[in-house]
Formats: C-alpha cells, structure tokens, sequence
C-alpha cells in the first residue's frame, strides 16, 4: 500500500532528478523499479495499491495531462501485476467551481482534476486460505464496510493538510490506508510501503493488527518515524521500525 511521487507534479522535480530522472519516462522508470521490488516481495495472490494522481504542466510552451494512473498500470501489467477494478478518489475539499484555461469561452477551457486514483494489481491467481482460518475470519468487515468499500468512487474521504518543514509532504488521509489493508489482507499479514514518508500506512497497519515495513529514501524522514516509534508508549500496540533508506525488503513478505 503506498502513494508515491508523481511525476510531473514540481514539489518532486528535484527527487527525481537527484535520481538522474528529468523526463516523464524516466521518472517512471524510477517508479517501475519499486513496482517490481513489490512483486518479487508479495505473496502469491497479494494485491499491490498504489494511490496516484494525474498531473497537469505546462512543458516546451504546451500545456497538456501527464496520465500518471496509465503509466503506472502499464508498468505493473509488463512486470506480471494483474490489473483489478480501481477506485476513484474524489476529493470533497476541491473547488467544484474550479476551471483552467478560457474560461467561459470554448473551445480551450480543461476539465479540473479533482479524482485521484487508487489502482489495484494482484500477484498471480487468488490468494489461498486454509479452511476456517483466524486472521481471515477475524478480518471481516460488515455488510454496510463492504458495500461502501467497494464502490467505485469513494467521495467521503476528505485529504489532509501538507505539513512538511520542506513543502513535500505528500502525506494521505490515514482513512485511505485503512480501508485499503482491512480491504485486502488480514490480521497478522504484514503490510510493506515502498514510500514510506510520513509513516500514514505503518501506523495504520499497526493499529489494524498488522506487522508493518516502510521503506524511505529520505535519511531525515526515516529518522523522524524510528523517533516517533521511540516516543510510543511501550505498552501500546507498534509498528516495527522502518527499513533503513535506500535498504531492500526481505523476501517473500505477505502483504
């Protein structure tokens, strides 16, 4: 479960570009590399989330859409992912008034970006239980969970605000990831964030009954989720620690 950087979006120009990625295609192929990590590490069956929106810039004087939800689908159906049904995330705290372009005046006015995208990729055929089994019996949710969740356009689920000492935080709503892991694992699965950031998946996972693992490039941020965990009280239900930047998940995780 993760949001990544979306390319073309400038907060994350300079990531990627401390990465060798300048154009569009490179920087997914910045991405492509976590997608295939996520593969290698998720259980036969485990289903891979990724929140990404689509971006709108104006490059060598042409103003267009950089369809970051294509790309990346593309990319995790060439590594062996199977695409699901995604979900739209419409966000309520978005002007609906908001437009770009002419204005009033066709034909050179743009539809508002308002919907992010939650795309879902499963590993290979349906994930197999024993029969009866705990965690998944524990893990159900309701009739009323189910029927919400898993619509296609989730409208109820407000973004945060960006706080960052660098202006990228990039940080989702924890509700995104909780309904994501109480959607497709159970309790005991262990739960990976390839962009760990600001930690929103781990301490989700953790409060759900998961184990939890993130991965962070950025040394800084990595430090500040080991002192938050450090701060936790003992007593208190915890994620693990987060990987070290820039280290390798273990094999053969569940997710």
């Amino acid at each position: 479960m993760t949001s990544p950087p979306y390319p073309m979006i400038p907060q994350w120009d300079e990531l990627f570009r401390r990465q060798g990625a300048v154009r569009y295609e490179e920087m997914h192929a910045i991405l492509a590399r976590s997608w295939e990590e996520c593969h290698r590490v998720l259980v036969d069956g485990g289903i891979l989330a990724v929140n990404v929106g689509d971006a709108m810039r104006t490059t060598e004087g042409e103003f267009r859409l950089w369809p970051n939800h294509a790309d990346v689908t593309f990319a995790c159906r060439r590594i062996g992912f199977r695409p699901l049904p995604y979900i739209l995330w419409k966000k309520p705290t978005n002007r609906p008034n908001a437009f770009l372009g002419s204005g009033f005046l066709p034909p050179n006015a743009y539809v508002t970006l308002d919907c992010e995208f939650i795309l879902l990729f499963r590993k290979g055929s349906i994930r197999q239980f024993p029969r009866s089994d705990p965690g998944r019996y524990q893990s159900r949710f309701t009739k009323a969970e189910r029927d919400h969740w898993f619509s296609q356009v989730w409208e109820d689920v407000r973004g945060v605000r960006q706080r960052s000492a660098d202006g990228r935080s990039g940080a989702f709503p924890p509700e995104i990831p909780e309904r994501l892991i109480r959607m497709f694992s159970v309790t005991g699965d262990t739960v990976l964030d390839p962009f760990a950031g600001t930690g929103t998946t781990l301490w989700a996972a953790a409060r759900l009954g998961r184990r939890a693992i993130g991965v962070e490039i950025d040394g800084e941020r990595a430090a500040e989720l080991t002192r938050r965990l450090a701060a936790m009280d003992p007593g208190a239900r915890r994620p693990p620690a987060p990987a070290s930047p820039g280290g390798r998940p273990p094999r053969r995780r569940r997710a």
